[in-house]
């Protein structure tokens, strides 16, 4: 909770379709209510940059592969956070882990009611933490050592670099977001951190 206190919460390891376009459809009519409050208060609408996405569309041209899980985070009866996952085709670039697999997280997203960004308080804090831990435990899993890639929107750049990912520059075939991978070390450092 934003207090600091705990909740219970599901794990869904795989959705589907449907699950998602509902996902889409609660979190676009927050996004909503809260640009209308915006311009009732006379304030800037804020920008969210991963708004745009289209989850019923993600999962629905991924559903089908095993290696493309999307996970959510359930509590108090709504998805509070989102993650697409591709656990193969992908390798380190980090210099001692070069050309060894990864998982690489495609997408990664928190519920418009839990970002700082665009509510003043949160519903929930962590869920970003959550779904991290969850793509680390995934890379343990498939004996990837904890290895992670991705590339992050501007906005979360800061957020991965306060929880251990180094950053490997702009990557120009990929609008030029900047790629990040997390080490082995760094993940059970990670994980060190969230189980204490």
């Amino acid at each position: 909770m934003a207090d600091g206190s705990f909740v219970e919460a599901l794990l869904h390891e795989r959705i589907g379709a449907g699950y998602a376009l509902q996902v889409d459809d609660e979190w676009k009519a927050h996004l909503a209510t809260e640009e209308a409050r915006a311009v009732a208060e006379g304030r800037a609408i804020p920008h969210l940059e991963h708004g745009h996405w289209e989850w019923g569309e993600k999962v629905k041209e991924s559903a089908h592969l095993l290696s493309c899980p999307t996970l959510a985070i359930e509590c108090a009866g709504q998805t509070q956070g989102l993650m697409l996952l591709k656990t193969d085709g992908h390798f380190g670039m980090l210099p001692n882990e070069m050309g060894k697999p990864l998982v690489y997280i495609v997408y990664l997203a928190t519920s418009p009611w839990n970002l700082r960004a665009l509510v003043e308080q949160p519903r929930f804090t962590g869920v970003g933490l959550v779904l991290l831990h969850a793509a680390i435990q995934m890379s343990l899993d498939n004996e990837f050592k904890g290895r992670i890639g991705l590339h992050s929107l501007p906005q979360a750049e800061g957020f991965y670099e306060r929880h251990g990912f180094q950053c490997l520059g702009v990557d120009p075939e990929k609008e030029d977001l900047k790629y990040y991978e997390l080490s082995p070390q760094a993940a059970n450092e990670f994980i060190a951190r969230s189980t204490s």
